[in-house]
This record gives C-alpha cells, sequence and structure tokens, in this order.
C-alpha cells in the first residue's frame, strides 16, 4: 500500500469515528429531552390527579357542612381551589426547569463530541502527514542507495575492463615472443549488465 493510500485510509477512519461520535451524542442528547418530557408530563398528570382530588374532597367536605355552615363550604372550596392551583403551578414549573436543563445538556454533550471528533480528525491528518513524510525520505534515501550502488558498479566495470585489456596486451606480448597463438577469444569490453549503463556517467 502506497504512502497516499494510507493516508486516505486514516483519514476515512477519522471521519467515521467522528460521524459515530456525533450521531452517539446526539442520540443521547434526544433521550435525555425525552426523558425530561415524560418527567414533566408525569408531573403534571400527577399534580392534575391530586388537584382533581383535592376539589373532590373539598366538594365533598362542603357538602357535609352545607347544611350547618355554608360560609364555611365557601372558605374550603376556595382554599382547595388554590392549593390545587399552586400544586399545578409548581408542577408547571418544574416541568419547565427539567426540560431547560435537559437542553442545555445535550447542548453541551453535541458540542464536546464535535471538540472530540475535530480533535481526532486532526491527529488523523497529523499521523497522515507524518507517514507522507517518512515514506518521501524512505524513498529519497532508496533513490541515493541506487544511484550509489550503481556508480560502484560502474567503476568496477571500468577496473575490470582496464585488467581485461592488460592481460590481453600481455598475452600477445607473450605470443609474439615465443610464436604461440592464444586460442582464448579476445574481448574487447567486458558485457555490461542490463540494469548497469553501458558507459560510465559523467560526474
Amino acid at each position: 500500500m502506497s504512502a497516499s493510500q494510507r493516508v486516505a485510509q486514516i483519514l476515512r477512519a477519522a471521519e467515521e469515528a467522528a460521524a459515530e461520535v456525533v450521531a452517539e451524542a446526539e442520540r443521547r442528547a434526544d433521550a435525555r429531552i425525552a426523558e425530561a418530557t415524560r418527567a414533566g408530563s408525569n408531573r403534571v398528570e400527577a399534580a392534575e390527579a391530586e388537584a382533581t382530588e383535592l376539589l373532590t374532597e373539598s366538594r365533598h367536605q362542603a357538602a357535609v357542612l352545607h347544611e350547618t355552615s355554608t360560609s364555611d363550604a365557601a372558605r374550603i372550596r376556595e382554599e382547595a381551589q388554590r392549593t390545587a392551583a399552586a400544586v399545578l403551578d409548581e408542577a408547571n414549573t418544574n416541568a419547565d426547569q427539567v426540560q431547560k436543563i435537559a437542553e442545555i445538556f445535550a447542548v453541551q454533550t453535541r458540542e464536546a463530541a464535535e471538540a472530540d471528533a475535530a480533535g481526532r480528525i486532526a491527529k488523523a491528518r497529523e499521523l497522515a502527514a507524518e507517514v507522507l513524510a517518512d515514506g518521501t525520505e524512505m524513498s529519497h534515501n532508496l533513490r541515493q542507495l541506487a544511484d550509489s550502488l550503481r556508480r560502484n558498479a560502474e567503476t568496477i566495470l571500468l577496473d575490470v575492463t582496464a585488467a581485461h585489456r592488460a592481460l590481453t596486451a600481455k598475452l600477445d606480448e607473450a605470443e609474439g615472443g615465443n610464436g604461440v597463438r592464444s586460442t582464448a577469444p579476445v574481448v574487447d569490453d567486458a558485457e555490461v549488465p542490463e540494469f548497469i549503463p553501458s558507459r560510465p556517467r559523467r560526474r
């Protein structure tokens, strides 16, 4: 796998992880809001039931006391109504407070998730940059090593060619002295491997 492919893979993984973190935070926030809404509704329903019960009890008491004191019955009814209204108002206030707290928590959770996702993406980009830099440096070092090996091979080839020519000259001199012709084939130049240039590079 090339460095660019590794960088793309790291970035994709970081973006997927960030999307999962944000989605999870939103699910948690929605669940908290729904839970707070249900709790507020339950409190309102309980308050309404309690108010209804108080009104029923006050009406019963008023009916019992009607024969003895009409004024007492009216006072009891008014007190019951005020108590029921106060209980209902308190329940509504508590429900609103719970709703606001849940919404604030949802916003904070979402912001924290987005910050965490941004941090992960930044770290992934830093890691990708490091991987790309390492790959570039390694490629440069390999090119330098290849150039060095090629220069060494060219030097060795020149030395071998010079030695071969010197040996051939000595053999020619020996043949001229004793009149014996060597049967060894004369090679004008050594064969050059395919991976090495046939001519030495100018420096």
